[in-house]
């Protein structure tokens, strides 16, 4: 009797989601067996709009649901939808969120690959849980195989007005075995490798059929083995000649940095990357070996940053905040010891998610190192305050354990604050620079005196940012959505970007305050003058007189304490452009073009601050100048 079978894995978000991956892997997997399928539901939907399932759920045999953590209370919302809907309904649930003690909210769980384990559904021989066997023969592309499919899913996504990307791997499985992860269930396994003539093929057909407007390359450590070096080559030309996709995201191998250099080259000067995405996560050994990442070697990091500043790749350092084994001062050290390894333009800090198939989500490691965790809203300070617009976005964020307490979770969060702000957002780099390259003082030393001193204009963001975390700590349940009001106006913005905001509003004062300790008041008339505000027109320019040649220093860096002049030396700069390594990334300055202050703040959010991929000291920094 044939099968009807509808596939469910909605994204993160309305604007934007992929070609559905799953749905393709189900649906060649199943080619010899009698059924059909329903168009699959790769974006989202609320409470209020689920019903627009009803028809379709009556005419479904199985239902199948990727589960993530930012899907899963969807999806646990629409396998009580279908069986009130269709009582004879299949509801088979699989992904990394399926987890005890949900597994009776299933028919069927499968755990792995999806390839053996729904075969075994539509056998007729599976059990509750089904442990699906590892695949290995993969000869046959799921997405040249579905081009119908994926063409018709492509008018859908049209119609919706959402960007469309594509999953794509190249092989299966990751031989480490970190904590915090769990890489589809596949971590510390035998990496299978696809044939390489079907990776190119399908690299093509993705490019010159599907047009993707991102691409997540879902293999666990790309630049594992030389062939991830054919494949950044083949991607280049794929992407000259088709100009797909706009953008590309990959997480880089370990302990292969010299391979991971050599593909970035490629990646970066074939214009499919803007940065280099480097996961160090945490800098202190201890740390990383409490989440078993002790064989991950530190050292190499420092020779990435040197290479990637080298090649004029910018990075984007990612760090996790609430490791087991961690402490306020190792955090702060951590990453002020990025910078020390030279990743400068941009630190992206993850509050650490116990997935609950992760290894450190086990009970053992639970308890050996004392884990709270909190359920908050995930991504929500982009989020409206309405219970259907988040009930997908739920996240088991760890807040306190062995080595830090409520209050250092608070800590942590709020320096990460002022180090992205300070040093990424480049409000005092240049000053951070000039003290450390020229009298030896360590970043760690200057920030956390700054930091600590910033008086009362810091205080003002501090005591605001900590009630919010404070309210974060103290929410009830996995749907209370806590919004962050900074001054009374609620935040859609990156916590960051909001000290940044303010700083810069307070300009004057804040760099009076930094210039008492840390003066050299020509060297901070410099780094005012070289930060983008709202004051900058590029109709008029900006103009600066300095009695050291500062722009000579910080270009040549040689870092020698630059002499005083007997003449000041001018500088002007009528920069009209943000400029990116891609056209995704350049922003124009058009702030200046209108009077509406709200308008005039839009537009500046959105060239200096807007980009989530390229951020940091490339869009706050004029570059553009010329000695006058």
């Amino acid at each position: 009797m044939m099968k009807r079978i509808l596939v469910s894995c909605p994204p993160i978000s309305d604007d934007f989601g992929y070609y559905c991956y799953i749905d393709c892997i189900i649906r060649t997997s199943l080619k010899d067996y009698d059924c059909v399928f329903h168009p699959s539901i790769f974006y989202r939907f609320t409470h209020k709009n689920i019903s627009q399932f009803d028809d379709t759920l009556r005419q479904t045999d199985i239902l199948m649901l990727s589960c993530y953590v930012w899907n899963w209370e969807l999806q646990l919302a629409l396998a009580d939808r279908a069986r009130e809907i269709n009582p004879d309904i299949i509801v088979v649930g699989g992904g990394p969120q399926v987890h005890e003690p949900y597994y009776d909210r299933f028919d069927h769980v499968v755990m792995g690959e999806a390839e053996h384990g729904v075969r075994q559904i539509l056998d007729g021989t599976a059990e509750h849980v089904v442990h699906s066997t590892r695949k290995t023969d993969f000869e046959i592309s799921p997405y040249i195989d579905n081009r119908d499919m994926l063409l018709a899913q492509r008018e859908q996504a049209k119609a919706r007005k959402m960007a469309l990307g594509v999953i794509f791997e190249a092989n299966r499985g990751c031989p480490f075995a970190c904590a915090y992860c769990d890489w589809g269930s596949a971590t510390q396994s035998k990496v299978h490798y696809f044939q390489q003539d079907r990776t190119f093929d399908e690299i093509d057909f993705v490019c010159n059929v599907l047009q993707p407007s991102f691409w997540f390359h879902a293999d666990a450590n790309f630049g594992i083995t030389d062939r991830d070096i054919d494949i950044s080559h083949h991607l280049v030309k794929a992407k000259q000649r088709t100009s797909f996709p706009k953008a590309f995201y990959y997480s880089t191998s370990k302990n292969t940095w010299k391979r991971n250099v050599e593909i970035a080259k490629i990646l970066h000067q074939g214009g499919l990357i803007d940065t280099y995405n480097i996961g160090i996560q945490h800098t202190h050994k201890d740390v990383l070996e409490a989440s078993v990442r002790g064989n991950i070697k530190p050292d190499q990091f420092r020779i990435i940053g040197s290479e990637c500043q080298k090649n004029g790749i910018p990075t984007n350092t990612q760090m996790i905040l609430g490791m087991p084994g961690d402490t306020r001062a190792k955090w702060f050290q951590s990453l002020c010891e990025t910078f020390e390894w030279g990743f400068h333009s941009e630190t992206k800090v993850y509050w650490y998610n116990l997935l609950p198939n992760a290894p450190a989500a086990h009970p053992d490691y639970v308890k050996e190192w004392q884990i709270e965790t909190k359920p908050v809203i995930y991504n929500q300070a982009r989020l409206l305050k309405d219970h259907d617009e988040v009930i997908d976005k739920a996240a088991d964020i760890i807040v306190s354990c062995k080595t830090f307490d409520r209050e250092d979770w608070i800590n942590m969060n709020i320096d990460t604050k002022w180090l992205q702000a300070l040093h990424n957002m480049a409000l005092l780099r240049h000053t951070a620079m000039y003290w450390r390259f020229t009298h030896d003082v360590p970043y760690e030393t200057f920030y956390r005196q700054v930091i600590d001193n910033i008086g009362e204009l810091g205080e003002k963001f501090n005591e605001q940012y900590e009630q919010y975390l404070r309210q974060l700590l103290a929410a009830g349940n996995r749907t209370d959505y806590i919004p962050f009001l900074f001054n009374g106006e609620l935040v859609k913005t990156e916590v960051e970007d909001v000290l940044i905001l303010y700083l810069l509003e307070h300009k004057d004062e804040f760099y009076e305050i930094v210039n008492k300790k840390w003066g050299h008041e020509d060297l901070i008339d410099y780094q005012k003058s070289l930060v983008l505000d709202m004051d900058y027109d590029p109709d008029i320019g900006r103009t600066m007189s300095l009695k050291h040649d500062w722009v000579r220093y910080f270009n040549d860096k040689t870092y020698i304490d630059p002499p005083h002049l007997n003449r000041d030396i001018v500088y002007k700069t009528n920069q009209s452009e943000i400029k990116g390594p891609t056209d995704f990334t350049s922003s124009r300055m058009l702030w200046h073009k209108t009077s509406n202050q709200r308008r005039k703040l839009s537009l500046f959010q959105k060239a200096a601050l807007g980009q989530l991929d390229w951020r940091g000291e490339q869009r706050m920094v004029l570059k553009e100048w010329k000695n006058v």
